[in-house]
């Protein structure tokens, strides 16, 4: 992103996400999504992460996509649905970063590596086609590692 650098701060859980509506399953799914049916919602979480510098106030007029990477979310094992990509980030008021938050994504119980493909967004607000790198979670080492 011109003028700023993205920095990962880690992963947040979220309150239990509603399974959609036209999800489809094989038998043996069924019983398990029944179960996070009966619970509430599919476990979910989002990215969290710092733009440096902050974005100063008045960028509004750059427009709010400017300001928000692309990320393509995919994990180790099947995921439950294709997930979206939503967000969040605060308001802008300059400063040495300004918070943002990305998902909310399904987190198959089972996942081991979670993987964040990158897309930079160019001088005209644009997200380029061509991935930045790719941000790798391994969850039971409770690292991450950068891939270009």
């Amino acid at each position: 992103m011109p003028g700023h650098r993205f920095i990962a701060r880690g992963l947040a859980g979220t309150d239990p996400l509603p399974i959609p509506e036209e999800w489809e399953c094989d038998d043996t799914q069924t019983a398990e999504m029944l179960g996070f049916i009966n619970a509430g919602g599919y476990p979910g979480f989002s990215l969290e992460y710092e733009l440096a510098p902050g974005i100063p106030a008045g960028a509004e007029e750059h427009g709010f996509f400017r300001y928000l990477v692309r990320i393509d979310y995919e994990a180790d094992v099947e995921l439950p649905w294709y997930p979206t990509d939503g967000g969040a980030i605060a308001s802008y008021a300059g400063g040495a970063t300004t918070h943002g938050s990305r998902g909310d994504w399904p987190l198959p119980p089972t996942a081991r590596v979670l993987t964040f493909t990158m897309y930079p967004v160019n001088d005209n607000g644009f997200t380029e086609e061509i991935p930045a790198g790719r941000l790798i979670v391994d969850l039971p080492g409770n690292d991450a590692r950068w891939q270009s």
